[in-house]
């Protein structure tokens, strides 16, 4: 399940370019305010995560305007699950603790764009594309089955909410009683709710 329906993410599609920062020469060349500092520094350094292979760097760049719309890093995971939540996939007869993942260690949306690139969706937009990453990831030969996130909470208490409309659902065997900073969750990338 999508917030976006398909002919939201085909209207988007239309309309943007998704880049690895490796791609772009000078990343301060695009303005990009998220409203939180961490997530806008992050873009300084996330080419040395990429040349030492930790995350990967998306960016997501408006056609017409060239305006830096949003950004995601990638990186391989896995998730251990509890029994209840591997019959909740229909994989309750895997005997392996731990199941093949993609990660969004970050995703942030510029919240200052011109009028032109102003548009509701790039958020869950970017997690379409994790998702399509999630699959080519099959096709080549590498197993993955969910897409997980530490949806972080430190900064905006309703980022869960954002997950949870575009089909992710929390990890019980991954809750913690004192998360303060995030809540580890995930999506099945073959579940079409």
């Amino acid at each position: 399940m999508s917030y976006l329906v398909e002919s939201d993410i085909i209207a988007i599609q239309n309309n943007v370019r998704l880049l690895s920062i490796s791609e772009i020469d000078d990343i301060s060349h695009y303005l990009f305010d998220s409203h939180i500092v961490e997530y806008n520094e992050f873009l300084k350094i996330a080419n040395k995560f990429c040349d030492l292979n930790i995350s990967k760097t998306f960016l997501l760049l408006n056609k017409k305007t060239d305006e830096l719309l949003a950004y995601m890093t990638l990186s391989a995971d896995s998730i251990k699950l509890t029994n209840e939540e591997k019959e909740l996939h229909d994989i309750s007869k895997v005997s392996y603790a731990s199941i093949p993942a993609l990660k969004v260690g970050k995703l942030a949306v510029n919240k200052e764009l011109s009028d032109e690139a102003k548009r509701k969706g790039y958020g869950s937009f970017m997690l379409e594309m994790a998702r399509a990453f999630a699959f080519s990831m099959n096709e080549l030969g590498v197993a993955c089955r969910f897409i997980t996130v530490d949806a972080d909470i430190e900064y905006d208490s309703n980022t869960p909410q954002f997950y949870k409309k575009n089909g992710f659902i929390e990890n019980l065997s991954s809750k913690r009683k004192n998360a303060k900073h995030t809540i580890s969750m995930r999506k099945d990338i073959f579940s079409e709710d």
